[in-house]
């Protein structure tokens, strides 16, 4: 993952407090629960959302990998950065993912 779990928290907490901030969160706290325990859990929620697009952006970037290993010379460089940026296209295209 290119990004540590810390930014990935705090892009979470970002995102949250933004959405809530301009009045596209609404929720309400639930009786008897702590006051931010829901925002914990919220917070949360979007973390694992990311956490798990990264994943996928990932496992694109490792298919990608083992498409130019096929390749029957070695690439390098621009050349590289063309082609890989070709297939993961190609590859998120088939799977649906959206770069």
């Amino acid at each position: 993952m290119r990004l540590s779990e810390d930014k990935v928290r705090r892009i979470a907490e970002r995102l949250h407090d933004e959405l809530e901030q301009r009045g596209l969160l609404s929720y309400k706290e639930p009786s008897g629960t702590q006051r931010g325990a829901g925002r914990a859990a919220r917070v949360k929620q979007i973390y694992d959302f990311i956490v798990a697009d990264l994943g996928q952006e990932d496992d694109i970037d490792a298919e990608v990998d083992r498409v130019l290993e096929t390749y029957s010379r070695e690439i390098k460089g621009t050349e590289r950065d063309i082609l890989f940026r070709k297939h993961k296209e190609e590859i998120a295209r088939k799977r649906g993912y959206i770069l």
